[in-house]
Parts: structure tokens; C-alpha cells; sequence
């Protein structure tokens, strides 16, 4: 159980890692990294994965925070070269498009009382809000075993390994290429390969091997359609390519 909390932990630090690096963002982010110091668990058992999370902490603060912002808007930024949307990347198995893929990833999010926070609006397929997913389930699935309920563990296990398998799986690895395809700075390098690590690990835990996601598709303008968002209320979202402006950039469920 201390395991899947470390685990949580971590996939939530680079959550928060991946959205706009103002001033609270940059502060958040520095003590989530600090606090993932205080066990001897799972990171200190991998040199690997303790090399990598010391890289970021160094980089994240060596790094000026008015540049980082600019990179950020350089990178992710509207039609920016390495988009951290799952659905900017793919290959033939997105046949039924852009927005079936949205309403797919927006179930996960409903299936466990979640919404895309209100004043981050952005779409589901942010790379901060599947990580933030995956942490939710992996403490859920700790607190089963806590409590000794055999049926809710299965049930996060399943949500996890479909949806590593069907999404966060899947498109890691391409964002990572588009990243070091573009010159991105060390920080966020260093930051994608922990993600790629993270997944990595819980795919080996589930004995699954996704299928890839191939480069950046080109942007598909017949798909920028409205789709429902996983908000309270069931409020119809007008999500489009448009929405990632700097401050939406920024999303969360909760």
C-alpha cells in the first residue's frame, strides 16, 4: 500500500509540473517535489527512477521563472509544436475521430465523480489532468486495501489498466519525441522522462504494452466540434483548439 502512495504522490507532482509555471504554480510544484523526500520507499529503491526525480528538482530550480513561462508558451502553447493533449497525437485508431476519443477519456473522469474544474477549462486530454486521474486511482486503490474491500480494489486496478492501455499509455513516448524534437529546455526533458518512467512502472504492474500513438497529427479542423465535458451539472463544453490560452493551460479534476 505505501507503494501505490508514492506512486499517487509522484503522478500528482508531475500533474501539477505540466501546467503553466506561474508564480503559485512554480511555488506548488517545488514542495511537491521536496515532499517526495520525506519516505524511503519507492524512489530510493531505483537509482534510475531517484537520478531522474533529482534531475528535475535541480533543473526546476535552476531555472528563471519568466523564461520557463516562455517556453511553456512556446512548446504548448495553441498551435505550439509539442501539444500536451493525447488527442494531437495518433494514428489510424482515432477512424472515429477527435471527439470520440474526448467523450471516452471524459468517462473515465465521470465513472469516478470527477469534472474538469471550472476555472481551468481545458480539455480532458490534458497531460496534467490523466496524470491527476491516475493518481486518484491509485489512492483509491490503496484505501481498498485499507479497508479490505476486494471489489473497489478490482475495480480502480481495471480503470488503471484500461486506461493506461487506451490513453495515458499510448501517447507518453510521442510527446517525449516532440520535446526533444523542438530544443525544449532540461526541465521539461527531465520532466517527461519521469512521466514515461511513472507509466512504465504501472504498465509492467499490469503486465500491459500499449500501443504506441505515432508523431503529431496535423490539426484536424472538422474535429474542433463541442463534446460533453465531465463538468457538475453536465454542462455542455464548447472545447476547441482555441481554449489552451495560458491560464487555461492550467487544468485540474477534481
Amino acid at each position: 500500500m505505501k507503494k501505490l502512495l508514492e506512486e499517487a504522490a509522484l503522478f500528482r507532482a508531475l500533474a501539477a509540473a505540466f501546467r503553466y509555471p506561474d508564480a503559485e504554480t512554480r511555488k506548488t510544484v517545488t514542495a511537491m517535489f521536496a515532499a517526495l523526500h520525506t519516505g524511503d520507499g519507492t524512489r530510493r529503491r531505483s537509482v534510475a527512477r531517484a537520478d531522474l526525480l533529482q534531475r528535475v528538482e535541480d533543473a526546476w530550480s535552476a531555472t528563471d521563472g519568466a523564461a520557463l513561462e516562455s517556453e511553456y508558451l512556446r512548446l504548448f502553447h495553441g498551435a505550439g509544436s509539442c501539444a500536451l493533449r493525447e488527442t494531437a497525437y495518433g494514428d489510424g485508431r482515432r477512424i472515429a475521430g477527435r471527439s470520440a476519443e474526448l467523450a471516452d477519456i471524459a468517462g473515465f473522469y465521470r465513472a469516478f465523480g470527477l469534472r474538469v474544474a471550472e476555472r481551468r477549462p481545458d480539455l480532458p486530454d490534458h497531460l496534467s489532468a490523466e496524470l491527476e486521474l491516475m493518481s486518484l486511482l491509485l489512492l483509491k486503490e490503496a484505501y481498498a486495501i485499507s479497508q479490505g474491500w476486494t471489489e473497489r480494489r478490482a475495480i480502480a486496478r481495471d480503470a488503471q489498466k484500461e486506461f493506461l492501455a487506451s490513453h495515458l499509455g499510448r501517447w507518453v513516448g510521442a510527446l517525449a519525441d516532440a520535446l526533444a524534437a523542438n530544443d525544449a529546455p532540461l526541465i521539461y526533458l527531465a520532466l517527461v522522462d519521469v512521466v514515461g518512467l511513472a507509466v512504465r512502472r504501472q504498465c509492467r504492474r499490469f503486465r500491459i504494452a500499449p500501443k504506441l500513438a505515432e508523431g503529431r497529427l496535423p490539426r484536424d479542423f472538422m474535429q474542433d466540434d463541442g463534446f460533453d465535458c465531465p463538468r457538475a451539472g453536465g454542462e455542455n463544453a464548447n472545447a476547441r483548439e482555441t481554449s489552451d490560452s495560458p491560464k487555461a493551460a492550467e487544468p485540474l479534476v477534481h
